[in-house]
């Protein structure tokens, strides 16, 4: 037994240590490197890319003095919608809110004199020319009520990783040029940020489109869709540290 005392007290001894030595090691770990000679350098690439996404928002909008014969009439004309964008395979379709509110008299504010509902549809499909001839359908009976034309996510990511290429080349390129100007043997990146921005979706306006956009009437022809374009951008950020 004064063996097996004598070998514990021994192992303890060490142990002991290690653990005194831990808090000396932590605080040294986290104490930052001072760094010098060091570089915040921006580069940015951008490219115009061709809108292929269009999103439209009709509205049907009545008026009534009884609220169930007002719905039946939204009811009735969204039903029709629904039915006649069924043969348009290309267009991805969505109904909207539903809002009903009522309506009081020009004089009197507090005369209640009938209801008003109005219900939109959404459109999105990247086939402009069946979204034309979808408008020149619905417009017999609904009113567009925004066309928003941007570029669809797979092909912004497809140009942006492209970007991405060029900028990180462009940052090399400028932090040598950083190097050989203050005379220093070499760089290296300490850290870099990459960020994607594009462009907000381009609203058309009736005059581009050639169609009215608040009209309920029959319209003769599809209108003419410009699709324009979108700007995709890449940002490199980042620190070197010279040699």
């Amino acid at each position: 037994m004064a063996f097996r005392s004598t070998w514990v007290a021994g192992a303890l001894v060490p142990a002991m240590l290690v653990l005194l030595s831990l808090p000396t090691q932590l605080r040294a770990q986290n104490v930052q490197e001072t760094l010098y000679d060091v570089v915040r350098i921006s580069t940015q690439a951008s490219v115009d890319v061709d809108n292929d996404l269009m999103v439209v928002i009709l509205v049907v909008q009545e008026e009534d003095k009884d609220a169930s014969s007002l719905a039946n009439k939204v009811n009735a004309t969204m039903t029709w919608a629904l039915d006649s964008l069924e043969s348009f395979e290309a267009i991805a379709v969505r109904s909207r809110n539903y809002q009903t509110f009522p309506t009081y008299g020009p004089t009197n504010k507090r005369q209640l004199i009938g209801w008003t509902a109005k219900q939109s549809i959404e459109l999105e499909t990247d086939d402009f020319a069946a979204a034309g001839k979808a408008i020149q359908t619905l417009q017999e009976r609904l009113q567009v009520q925004s066309i928003n034309l941007s570029v669809k996510p797979a092909t912004r990511e497809r140009a942006a990783d492209l970007l991405i290429d060029n900028a990180l080349n462009s940052f090399k390129d400028r932090a040598a040029l950083v190097q050989r100007n203050l005379n220093s043997g070499g760089f290296r990146i300490l850290e870099l940020d990459i960020s994607t921005t594009r462009g907000a979706p381009t609203p058309q306006h009736s005059r581009v489109l050639g169609v009215d956009l608040y009209s309920s009437r029959a319209v003769e022809s599809a209108p003419a869709i410009a699709a324009g374009s979108s700007t995709v951008q890449v940002q490199v950020q980042g620190r070197i540290q010279l040699d």
